[in-house]
């Protein structure tokens, strides 16, 4: 669907909960999938790392892994097999609309994902030049 938003991340904490917030207040479809209650399979981890064009260890905290050995050299494979044992070691958020796939940890960058401004104001100083003089009578500027 080009509306509908998927979103792949670990419920609880405070940037899920804010990202849970947006995503339901937008006004598109979403489809939150929490990945300590429904994990992804196999097949749909290999294709976020593809859309990604990362490795999944990228997207992994391994620290929070006791047996993790980070002079392993771990296939696809084998992190698929981990994320799946592990998966509060999933950071932040995989955000995917249409063509557009997204690894966040950053509210405000799932914010600029989506196209929308800080503030929600399309006017930005890199495309526009502020306004720095009265335009109206009403209007002062120290």
């Amino acid at each position: 669907m080009k509306n509908q938003i998927n979103c792949y991340y670990v419920g609880g904490t405070s940037f899920s909960n804010q990202l849970e917030a947006f995503l339901k207040s937008s006004e598109k479809d979403v489809m939150l999938y929490d990945v300590s209650k429904t994990m992804p399979s196999d097949t749909q981890w290999h294709e976020i790392a593809e859309r990604l064009d990362v490795s999944l260890k990228s997207i992994m905290d391994t620290e929070k892994i006791d047996d993790f050995n980070s002079d392993t050299s771990y296939s696809e494979e084998d992190l698929v097999k981990i994320l799946a044992q592990n998966p509060e070691v999933l950071k932040g958020a995989i955000l995917i609309e249409g063509d557009k796939t997204m690894h966040t940890t950053d509210y405000t960058k799932a914010l600029h994902f989506f196209g929308v401004d800080s503030a929600g104001l399309e006017k930005t100083f890199h495309t526009e030049k502020p306004t720095t003089k009265s335009q109206t009578e009403d209007d002062s500027f120290i």
